[in-house]
């Protein structure tokens, strides 16, 4: 199986995993609140299909290396919208509670990351190989400008909000979450500005 699978399957893959586990740090969450994990993750597998943990070379459909990774996908992204949404309507856990577990989810990336961070462009290829954007094709962020002193690029589409509209969630607590996760994240040299939503501007931090 392993001849049929590249470098941007494994790159993918490990995304996917990356937010299995931090879906498992937010059922964590819930549970040091006293909530019921069990009775959530037994309907959202069964409404949404249960999480691949496995090694990718021992269970990917070779025939369909696509739409099987696209699967895992959108499988992760309802049951995450779905508990997100779940846990704050109920007040099960507090959003605040939530940011702060993203924005450590998010420096705890930083640290392990094993690639460079020097410059904006590679500060920006270190985001994007762990916040998980749909599969590459979907082309979700558009760089504008780079230089040695910063980077912006425009997101242009969210694929996130079909899922959490699918769950009847807010999606502005979803993007709450992620601009903590982000904020854990670039750190050093850099410091990362969101205008509207949709463009982000990298630039060093002023010596």
């Amino acid at each position: 199986m392993s001849a049929f699978l590249g470098p941007i399957h494994y790159w993918l893959y490990n995304k996917i995993q990356w937010h299995e586990n931090l879906l498992d740090e937010i059922y964590g969450l819930m549970a040091s609140n006293g909530e019921d994990v069990g009775l959530i993750k037994h309907y959202t597998e069964h409404q949404f299909g249960a999480p691949e943990r496995s090694e990718l070379s021992e269970v990917i459909d070779g025939s369909n290396i696509h739409g099987w990774l696209q699967t895992k996908i959108q499988s992760l992204e309802y049951r995450m919208a779905y508990v997100l949404t779940h846990i704050i309507s109920k007040e099960a856990v507090s959003l605040e509670s939530l940011k702060a577990l993203y924005h450590e989810n998010g420096k705890k990336a930083y640290e392990r990351y094993q690639g460079s961070m020097k410059t904006p462009n590679e500060m920006f290829k270190a985001i994007y190989d762990y916040l998980l954007e749909g599969m590459p094709c979907d082309r979700v962020n558009h760089p504008i400008s780079a230089d040695e002193k910063g980077m912006v690029w425009v997101k242009k589409i969210c694929i996130h909000t079909e899922y959490w509209n699918a769950v009847g969630g807010d999606i502005k607590n979803y993007d709450a979450l992620r601009l903590e996760w982000l904020k854990g994240f670039v750190m050093g040299e850099f410091e990362l500005v969101i205008e509207d939503g949709v463009q982000f501007i990298l630039t060093r931090r002023a010596a």
